[in-house]
């Protein structure tokens, strides 16, 4: 048997990561559910992102649910036969029940071999955070360090985007049926943003051409105001479009080095809905670069009430 290595990562599968990457830095993931009817499909496992953006657009709407701490045990115990000690990156405490099944799994099977890490986030902004992490494993660093990397950063994830559709959000329980119907009849698209941890937006939109118009605004600020070097664009079944926002920012000057493209998954594809389209970056992100008034809040906890 071959000795184990010191550290590794594992991440719920709503980190959105690459496949490519997942294998080239040996992340497993533990899956979230994705429900359609009677019928539990497992992110990363048993569903693909092509198969599930099919269904979606052909009418079929799923909800989503946590991973049990059964699925949990598996994973981890199997990174525990590699690695001495593991950290789990899971997405944020405030967005899904994951973080709290991880915490009574860890209490009760691993104790301080397992950190649990609370990205306070969703989705590719995670993997800002898992992605450097993997890398300074591969470089040595021990696990204090890239602690003290890991929360120096999480305060300064930022998301933007924007959705053709209130629909989605509103079916999965992330916006109230008097603001979805008032949204849906005035034709509002909505900004997505994280504030807090939470799923916010910091404006809506009439137009796709009004929100390519702050996609591109903000791709120039993230040129100007980037703390590390990757950026990452994101998208719902719809990668042509975010395409001209990734080739515009290489354009830019100061532009980061690495900047990729990854399709969200399944998870977090049900509470945007297809087309959906974004940009994730470790900097600064200022309101008055919209000059729009931040002042909903889509996505709630679950079992959580809808404002009105």
């Amino acid at each position: 048997m071959s000795k184990k290595k010191k550290l590794g990562i594992v991440a719920d599968s709503t980190c959105d990561m690459d496949p490519e990457y997942l294998q080239k830095y040996d992340i497993d993931t533990v899956a979230l559910k994705v429900i359609f009817g009677d019928e539990i499909r497992n992110q990363n496992k048993d569903i693909t992102n092509k198969e599930y953006y099919t269904r979606l657009r052909e009418g079929e709407f799923p909800t989503t649910g946590a991973p049990s701490p059964k699925a949990f045990k598996e994973v981890l115990d199997k990174a525990f036969e590699k690695y001495e000690e593991v950290l789990f990156f899971s997405i944020g405490n405030k967005l899904s029940a994951t973080y709290s099944v991880a915490s009574m799994v860890k209490q009760q099977f691993y104790d301080d071999k397992l950190t649990i890490i609370d990205t306070n986030t969703l989705s590719i902004t995670m993997s800002l955070l898992i992605l450097p992490a993997a890398r300074m494993i591969e470089k040595g660093a021990t696990k204090e360090e890239i602690l003290e990397f890991v929360n120096k950063m999480i305060p300064h994830t930022q998301v933007f985007g924007g959705s053709p559709t209130l629909k989605y959000l509103h079916k999965g329980g992330r916006l109230s049926r008097g603001s979805y119907i008032l949204g849906t009849a005035l034709h509002f698209q909505p900004l997505v943003s994280v504030g807090d941890g939470q799923v916010i937006s910091p404006g809506r939109v009439r137009k796709e051409r009004d929100l390519f118009k702050h996609m591109r605004k903000i791709t120039r600020k993230i040129a100007e105001n980037h703390m590390t070097d990757t950026v990452i664009f994101g998208h719902c079944d719809n990668e042509q479009k975010v395409e001209v926002f990734a080739k515009y920012l290489k354009s830019l000057p100061n532009a980061p080095k690495e900047v990729l493209i990854w399709e969200i998954g399944p998870v977090i594809g049900t509470h945007l809905g297809p087309d959906t389209i974004g940009v994730v970056w470790v900097g600064e992100f200022k309101e008055e670069w919209l000059k729009i008034k931040r002042n909903l809040r889509f996505w709630k906890r679950e079992k959580e009430e809808d404002e009105e």
